[in-house]
């Protein structure tokens, strides 16, 4: 078993990479890797409560992030200052996940074996 971060960085609106980004998640947490997922830059995005009542794209995206808890993926964090970028605050996000901040980010990072950045 190898810990592996996964770093995603793309919004969900221009490509389809956050959507491949969850599959690969789910993939390796299957074959019982050791996984924390971080949320960069636009990916922060990803994780916004959206309308489940609405024909936002997004939608069933969203849905597939509650398979984290099935697949016992407990390390989720998002980037403070891509939050506070993008105006963005811990009601805004539909994941439970832990803020960083960049330093803090670097630390975790170095405590990986494998990183995977999409």
């Amino acid at each position: 078993m190898q810990n592996i971060a996964i770093i995603q960085r793309q919004s969900p609106f221009n490509s389809g990479d956050g959507r491949e980004a969850l599959d690969l998640i789910l993939a390796l947490a299957a074959v019982e890797h050791q996984l924390t997922v971080i949320f960069c830059g636009d990916a922060v995005y990803q994780l916004l409560t959206v309308n489940q009542t609405s024909d936002f794209p997004l939608k069933r995206y969203q849905q597939g992030f509650k398979l984290f808890g099935l697949y016992d993926i407990e390390q989720i964090y998002v980037c403070q200052q891509s939050l506070q970028q993008r105006q963005l605050g811990s009601a805004d996000i539909a994941v439970d996940a832990k803020q960083v901040s960049p330093a803090q980010l670097q630390q975790l990072l170095a405590s990986q074996q494998q990183i995977v950045c999409i």
